[in-house]
């Protein structure tokens, strides 16, 4: 085991001698010996000492609080104080830099060692539960509650600057096959390679956390343009994508990469994790090793709500609101086949919007109504309103809603109405389910 590294703050010499002596004879290194404030912080973060004794009152302008509030600034170290005098005024100063101890001169080699050992046990002790509280106890890496904490303060600065950030939601893809495959112990091996890998492919500036078991995030700062981001996601799928040798095996990863931009898609953590999730889901969609934009997912997302709208309406018109079964597996199929992702919720919400558009044709409507022109109409002014709102709105905003229908020529009775409720309901499930793929 290393000895501790200890660091002596002292202007007497003979003093400094006597701690060096004692320290010494009870197994620690001691690293440096300094006269003044100044000096020690300078050799503080050269040295980088286990423990820091500092004498409060010093040769030159800084006397020992002073210089231990400068490297507390700089560097997690502990720091117990020695000193002469117990004045009211100068330990309530030295108590705002929350000092490890205090060890009053004149004193002997037993009183030193047990400040020392209780200074250099805390501090093992804040560090431990520092970890288990901030950071994965499988990768080291930060944790969730660390990682939203540190994306809002360079949030706070990337608004205040004025740069843009990134924030890259990565999922680990067929871990869980692995898993079953080859055990847990290569799984999580996996998972702590491939961490180490992904944070080569960063700066010290940015940040790498754990999510969950396969998911990874990361806060890119001060990017110049969207490039730069393409580039880091490139350099994870290659770095992640080289084989793993593990106890004699040879696997590969591969990996989802969903991005956000501020500001251009959001200001907020809560809208850019939503919507870098949404961009992971579909770049999960597309296969192994790939990333997509927040910016692309919104345009397909609207691509394919917008064609099965069309798609379903059409189909409702053309059969004049009559269809078998036969009927409607066709339409599930025509939909497959352009692209759109399914799901059994996906395609119980078709249905729920096929029946509603099936209401507005054989009874919602006027007699004398031109279905053919209204239907498209209506469909599409409820579409427009809730990609315009993200699929959230107040009831202000569903009377304007009906207000638009109505310059339409339009009369709004009860049973249309409720259709038109229907519709909503149908058409904001599908856009929220695809949102997620």
């Amino acid at each position: 085991m290393p000895k501790n590294k200890i660091m002596i703050v002292e202007d007497e010499g003979l003093t400094a001698a006597y701690i060096q002596d004692i320290l010494e004879s009870a197994g620690y290194v001691v690293v440096a010996h300094e006269f003044s404030g100044e000096d020690a912080i300078e050799s503080a973060l050269k040295h980088e000492p286990d423990l820091i004794l500092m004498d409060i009152r010093l040769q030159g302008r800084m006397d020992g609080i002073e210089a231990a509030g400068e490297i507390q600034k700089r560097m997690s170290v502990p720091i117990v104080y020695l000193t002469a005098h117990s004045d009211k005024s100068i330990l309530e100063r030295a108590r705002l830099t929350l000092p490890y101890g205090y060890v009053l001169k004149p004193f002997n080699s037993k009183e030193l060692h047990s400040n020392v050992e209780m200074a250099l046990y805390k501090h093992r002790t804040e560090q431990n539960l520092n970890a288990l509280a901030f950071y994965d106890s499988l990768t080291g890496l930060p944790n969730r509650s660390l990682f939203f904490d540190r994306f809002e303060q360079a949030l706070k600065m990337a608004k205040r600057s004025q740069h843009s950030m990134a924030l890259m939601m990565i999922d680990i893809n067929d871990l869980s096959g692995i898993n079953q495959a080859m055990g847990h112990d290569v799984g999580d091996q996996l998972l702590i390679d491939a961490s180490a890998r992904m944070t080569q492919c960063v700066r010290e500036s940015d940040t790498v956390a754990r999510l969950g078991d396969d998911e990874f995030i990361i806060t890119l700062t001060n990017i110049k343009e969207p490039n730069d981001v393409c580039y880091v996601a490139t350099k994870i799928i290659v770095s992640v994508g080289k084989p793993f040798y593990i106890n004699s095996t040879n696997c590969s990863l591969g990996v989802s990469i969903g991005i956000s931009l501020f500001p251009d898609d959001g200001d907020s953590l809560k809208t850019l994790l939503k919507e870098a999730d949404a961009a992971m889901y579909r770049a999960k969609e597309g296969g192994r090793n790939r990333y997509r934009f927040f910016t692309e997912t919104c345009e397909k997302t609207n691509r394919d709500i917008g064609f099965l709208l069309d798609k379903v309406s059409g189909f409702v018109l053309a059969r004049k609101g009559v269809w078998d079964e036969d009927g409607w597996v066709d339409l599930l199929i025509d939909a497959k086949r352009s692209g759109v992702p399914f799901s059994n919720d996906i395609t119980q919400y078709i249905g729920s919007l096929l029946e509603a558009i099936k209401k507005l044709y054989v009874s919602a409507l006027p007699v004398d109504a031109d279905v053919d022109k209204v239907i498209p109409i209506l469909c599409h002014n409820i579409l427009d309103f809730i990609m315009e709102r993200d699929g959230v709105w107040k009831q202000a905003d569903w009377e304007l809603l009906l207000v638009k229908i109505k310059t339409h020529g339009i009369e709004m009775t009860d049973n249309l109405y409720n259709v038109i409720r229907d519709l909503l309901d149908a058409l904001n499930a599908l856009f929220v389910l695809l949102c997620k793929k």
